[in-house]
Parts: structure tokens; C-alpha cells; sequence
């Protein structure tokens, strides 16, 4: 089901990812699709609907640097990033708090998304809404049909930026630029 920004598509939006649901939204960067982070079956889901490899770790969108906190370790270079770049289109590899993997958290410059973020009550998986090794979207007439067909819900809308988010892995000395994209760190 498709629909356009408004209060209550949104709400609907967000009761949809509290209960374990795939949703489709645009982004300050491109189009994304996200689940709740912490729901590994739809985590699992969004892996099958890309046919992205399920080794391909995805980021996940945070509403503050608090919400980052506690799931990930900070590391000073991280946080001067955060301080300089958050809200917007940069994801920060950080290694997770509760193993020995990592994760990227980005906190999105999109009052549309802080709000799915807050009213789902956790971070969102971020990722792109597009086929795997397909171009990003930026409008949802762009969206894949094929995707569509296999989400729960998507909201309808236009993304500000356009380009992907940069992401830095900040789990290395110095920083390493993994993708270079909506923010420039040169």
C-alpha cells in the first residue's frame, strides 16, 4: 500500500514497523526501506526483498547521539563527527556495544524519519529502497515495482539530497572513508 505524507500515513507508518512490518520512506539523502533494527526476521526480510547478500551488514537511523550511545561504542573521532555532521547524510561505523561487530548509525536530517525513529520506539534499519546493485532512488515513482509488491507500506514523498550517505569507519586510526557520498570530509 502506497500513500502520501500526512500525520496519520505516517503514524500508520510507524505502527507498521512496532509490529515487525517493511516500510518504504524517502530520506534527507535517497529513498530508503527499513524495519526495526532489533527485529531479526525483518531485518532477514529486507535481505530477501534487495536480494542483497545477508553478510551485507545495513545501517541503522538513530534519533540523537544518546540513542547511538546505547547500542554502540563512541570513539572521540566518532563523536567529533557526530558533532559536525549530525543530523544529516553521514553513516559512522562504530563497533557494536553488545559483540565484537559493527555497526553504522547515521542520525537523518528528516523531521519525516526522527518521527518513525521515535514513534517506532527504537532505530530503523536505513538502507536504500532499491534492487540490489541497482541504481538509488530519490522520488517514489523511481521505486522498483518489484520492491513495492513485497513491502508492507510505503510513503510517498520526495528526498531532499539525492546522494547517498558518505560512510567513515571510525573502528580504525585514522578514519577510514568507506563511501564517499552526501557529506564531503575533505
Amino acid at each position: 500500500m502506497s500513500a502520501r505524507l500526512n500525520e496519520a500515513n505516517i503514524n500508520k507508518a510507524a505502527n507498521i514497523l512496532k509490529t515487525g512490518g517493511v516500510v518504504v520512506f524517502p530520506t534527507d539523502t535517497v529513498y530508503g526501506i527499513g524495519c526495526r533494527w532489533d527485529f531479526p526476521k525483518s531485518v532477514e526480510r529486507i535481505h530477501e526483498i534487495k536480494g542483497t547478500p545477508k553478510t551485507q551488514a545495513f545501517p541503522a537511523l538513530v534519533s540523537s547521539v544518546k540513542q547511538a550511545q546505547k547500542i554502540a561504542q563512541i570513539t572521540p573521532i566518532a563523536r567529533q563527527l557526530m558533532a559536525k555532521f549530525w543530523p544529516g547524510g553521514l553513516t559512522v561505523i562504530l563497533s557494536f556495544r553488545y559483540s565484537i561487530s559493527k555497526i553504522g548509525l547515521r542520525m537523518p536530517d528528516s523531521d519525516l524519519v526522527q518521527k518513525l525513529i521515535k514513534e517506532a520506539g527504537a532505530p530503523i534499519i536505513g538502507t536504500s529502497a532499491n534492487l540490489h546493485g541497482k541504481p538509488v532512488v530519490k522520488t517514489s515513482k523511481e521505486l522498483d515495482r518489484q520492491l513495492i509488491k513485497k513491502v508492507d507500506y510505503v510513503l510517498e514523498g520526495e528526498c531532499d539530497g539525492g546522494v547517498e550517505s558518505t560512510v567513515v569507519d571510525t573502528t580504525v586510526d585514522p578514519f577510514k572513508v568507506v563511501r564517499q557520498g552526501a557529506v564531503n570530509l575533505s
